[in-house]
């Protein structure tokens, strides 16, 4: 019972009939499914940058739309046509036609054309939102789930492989991994350190208690969120040099192409890119082997994060936005970024747990 059971996770091992297998893992199809993912993570931002800049209407029917559900639709048209082929003209049960990982992204598909419909008829009944109404109402959060599922696919099917840590092997997952980061940060740009920098420079305002508050859940949040997707990332493999890079400078090309007012404001990707470089170099040195070295990684990246961010706000303050300077004083500029690292502390306690000690007599 327990071989067949190994027999089972395992894709492409025979257990008994064909119909009983699931096919084996296709390095294509987790290509076609990672590139597609990417597509979708375009059409999602692309369509936030327009209603960021008044290039929509009250209309369900927009050109963003159109991009971010034909990118959705070309995933399901992969996984579709996969399981027909499989199913079809390979001889696997038409529950089993998928490799692993891909039957949740499939009912993700399907979800997600559910949810667009209820989408358009809660337009109908409620009307559109505006501002931060957009990222949490009930039915793009739903989107946003049945997406995750969709995108989440390759990484099901590589986590069960040995990958020889190459950037060849791994370049799927990673790019399904900077998707998943982008949309937890997109979902919660009402907090992006993106949209704070320019109200953060200048005379502190007289009231100034909501705009510290935001701004320092902005800096915690979207340190920890890429810091958590990094861990994760982790403990499964070892990850080739530039990987952090890679994961850190996507994501802050997004969010300052997001929330962009004024071209300067991509000195934060910059700063995110440089983050990510670090967290490379702490890595090749051995910062993922140990419990010592994890804990002092998941303290220092959210650090060094919002301390980058701090620096470039202060420069665009003086520089460009008519030389006002960050209005935070050192208790804040400096204990925030310390209270990042608090939380990812913690983070790398719930990753790897300090070990339960063996009952003793």
């Amino acid at each position: 019972m327990a071989t067949r059971t190994v027999a089972n996770r395992i894709p492409g091992i025979r257990d008994g009939a064909r119909g009983r297998e699931l096919p084996r893992a296709s390095e294509r199809l987790d290509w076609l499914m990672a590139l597609a993912s990417c597509l979708i993570v375009f059409g999602l931002f692309i369509d936030g940058w327009a209603h960021n800049h008044g290039q929509v209407d009250d209309s369900f029917f927009t050109p963003w739309h159109a991009l971010l559900y034909g990118a959705m639709g070309l995933a399901g048209l992969i996984l579709i046509a996969t399981h027909s082929h499989n199913a079809l003209r390979m001889g696997y049960r038409w529950s089993r036609a998928l490799p692993h990982g891909y039957a949740l992204s499939l009912i993700g598909f399907f979800a997600f054309g559910l949810a667009g419909l209820g989408d358009m008829l809660w337009h109908e009944t409620f009307g559109f939102e505006s501002g931060t109404e957009a990222l949490l109402s009930p039915t793009h959060l739903v989107l946003a789930l049945s997406g995750l599922l969709v995108i989440t696919g390759p990484i099901r099917s590589l986590w069960q492989r040995r990958l020889d840590g190459s950037w060849r092997s791994f370049l799927p997952a990673l790019l399904c991994f900077s998707s998943i980061a982008a949309i937890f940060t997109f979902f919660t740009a009402f907090a992006a350190v993106t949209g704070r920098m320019s109200v953060m420079v200048g005379e502190r305002p007289e009231f100034h208690y909501l705009h510290d508050a935001t701004a320092v859940m902005a800096f915690i949040a979207h340190s920890n969120i890429l810091l958590g997707v990094t861990l994760f990332m982790l403990r499964r493999w070892r990850l080739p040099f530039g990987a952090l890079t890679l994961l850190y400078g996507v994501n802050g090309v997004l969010m300052s192409w997001l929330h962009v007012g004024d071209n300067a404001e991509f000195l934060f990707a910059l700063s995110a890119t440089a983050v990510g470089f670090l967290g490379d170099l702490l890595l090749q040195r051995g910062g993922e082997q140990g419990v010592a070295a994890q804990r002092a990684f998941a303290f220092l990246m959210p650090l060094v994060y919002c301390l980058a961010a701090v620096l470039v706000i202060h420069i665009l303050g003086t520089t460009v936005w008519g030389g006002a300077s960050l209005w935070w004083e050192i208790h804040m500029w400096l204990g925030v970024p310390i209270m990042a690292g608090a939380f990812g502390f913690c983070l790398s306690l719930l990753v790897q747990p300090p070990a339960i000690p063996a009952a003793t007599s």
